[in-house]
């Protein structure tokens, strides 16, 4: 029997304390009918139990180099030759075929940087809540700080991010926004119409601790927006949060299973 290659490394960072979310974010890779490398960085000295977990699992163990969730993901990355790039939170989940099903998206079309699709939100039990639909207008929205591409359900072109620049190690909160802007720039964001994913909703997120919102994604918007949008936007940003939070709500009322 022969093996294929894999065309996609999946990056998972941990700090090793969340291990029953961990065993199940592994289960959900090796599930795939896609075949992944997948690296997982964590503590530079692990606990015996995450030792077991990774032992358990088709995965290389790398000991963090520097600090961030950044640092962590770029570490990951920095020696792929992997086709494809993605990284996943040790609390999240990919759907099943979700791999196969994005790599496929980025083969039939060479001219997308990346791929991203509908991210199931689910609770700390693993119970569906809601769904969330990005579809294809998504990517208009991001330079005005609407942000609907989620990265749990996003894949990328390997070659794209190595144009573009990995994640900034600057940013705690919107690294994943920051990238998706410069690939954006780059080529196209390819949407797919099926769950790729599921988001772990939790009090230990970084979405849920972080202490200012918007602080952080309105630094990065000013990198990217031009000189007309960049000097108006103190006129318009206060009606594209509150859009941005209209659509978010109107996604998750319509969107729950």
């Amino acid at each position: 029997m022969t093996h294929r290659r894999p065309r996609v490394r999946l990056v998972v960072p941990t700090t090793g304390g969340r291990l029953t979310y961990l065993e199940q974010c592994l289960a959900s890779i090796g599930r795939q009918d896609e075949p992944a490398e997948v690296v997982i960085v964590g503590p530079a000295a692990p606990s015996p139990a995450l030792r077991e977990l990774v032992r358990s699992h088709p995965c290389r163990y790398a000991a963090e180099s520097g600090r961030g969730l950044s640092n962590a993901v770029n570490q990951g990355w920095t020696d792929a030759d992997t086709e494809y790039l993605g990284w996943l939170g040790d609390d999240d989940l990919l759907t099943e075929g979700s791999l196969s099903a994005a790599v496929g998206e980025l083969e039939r079309t060479p001219s997308a940087a990346m791929v991203y699709g509908k991210v199931g939100v689910i609770d700390s039990s693993g119970n569906d809540l809601y769904t969330m639909r990005p579809g294809r207008l998504a990517p208009w929205l991001l330079p005005y700080g609407v942000n609907f591409v989620w990265q749990p359900g996003s894949l990328y072109r390997r070659a794209a991010v190595r144009q573009v620049g990995m994640l900034d190690p600057s940013l705690r909160y919107t690294m994943d926004f920051d990238l998706h802007l410069r690939l954006r720039e780059y080529g196209r964001l390819r949407y797919l119409p099926r769950p790729l994913a599921c988001y772990r909703s939790h009090p230990d997120t970084l979405t849920a601790t972080n202490p200012e919102p918007y602080g952080e994604r309105r630094r990065v918007m000013r990198r990217h927006l031009g000189p007309v949008a960049g000097a108006l936007q103190a006129c318009w940003w206060p009606a594209a949060k509150g859009a941005g939070r209209a659509l978010g709500a109107l996604q998750v009322r319509t969107g729950r299973t």
